[in-house]
């Protein structure tokens, strides 16, 4: 039996108490984490610039009498989207003119409700010698579409975004306009008067409103991830091994001689 000098034995406990607390180091030791702020983000995302068109469109005409004791009363509807501005355009002509149609001339008044509420009225009164009647009247829906770009994974994508807010605005979409048409006869003589029971006329509606056109931005970096810095990791963060076996390889302990 091989004996042991009093250092050899110091030397001996301290490797062993070295060794366990190396191994707890071990098993408690785990790597670090990436950082939040590096990582990857907008994975397969791309810029789509958006282009705004002015589009046309109309309704049907709205041809109707409007008498003397009750207005005409009606309401219409437009079915698309981002409206710009709505133009009602009324004709008529004077059916009970006297005195070489320079008398009784009737004034018709064109009254637009929108649906935010507001009230918009113009009135005109038929011309002398042809009895000839027009109101021209805009209501502007205040729309103002963004430019800014969609990120999207794909143009499908990309439409889809292109059809809620901020860019698409439904605020006068399917919702009533409210039309109002009233008469007041222009003639003073009570029989003549009597006889007139108010006039007809012709309404022509007409709309404007945008409609988005998208395309691939390809002057940006588009798709991928995004990779992280090159101080990705700190240095404290570079370390692959517990420092206890390192500690132990450099001295020397552990090994018998």
């Amino acid at each position: 039996m091989i004996s042991l000098k009093k250092n050899d034995k110091i030397i001996i406990i301290v490797a062993i108490v070295i060794l366990v607390i190396a191994g707890a180091g071990v098993a408690m030791y785990q790597s670090p984490e990436p950082r939040d702020d590096f990582l990857p983000s907008n994975v397969d995302q791309n810029s789509y610039n958006v282009t705004w068109i002015v589009r046309n469109g109309s309704a049907d005409t709205i041809s109707e009498y409007a008498n003397k004791k009750a207005p005409y009363e009606g309401k219409m509807q437009i079915h698309e989207g981002n409206v710009k501005s709505i133009t009602f355009n009324m004709t008529w002509t004077d059916d009970r003119m006297t005195m070489l149609k320079r008398m009784g001339l009737d004034t018709l008044t064109l009254e637009v409700t929108t649906p935010d509420g507001m009230t918009y009225t113009q009135s005109n009164t038929s011309a002398r010698i042809t009895g000839a009647g027009t109101i021209s009247l805009t209501v502007y829906a205040g729309v103002i579409p963004p430019n800014d770009s969609i990120e999207a994974e794909d143009q499908d994508d990309a439409q889809t975004k292109l059809m809620i807010s901020p860019y698409y605005d439904d605020s006068w979409t399917d919702k009533d306009i409210f039309i109002n048409v009233s008469v007041k006869i222009g003639e003073i003589r009570l029989l003549k008067k009597i006889r007139d029971k108010g006039n007809g006329f012709d309404l022509e509606i007409t709309y404007q409103y945008y409609e988005g056109m998208i395309n691939l931005d390809t002057t940006k970096n588009t798709g991928g991830e995004t990779p992280p810095p090159d101080d990705y990791w700190s240095e404290e963060e570079e370390i692959t091994e517990p420092p206890f076996i390192s500690m132990i390889i450099s001295t020397g302990c552990g090994r018998f001689v």
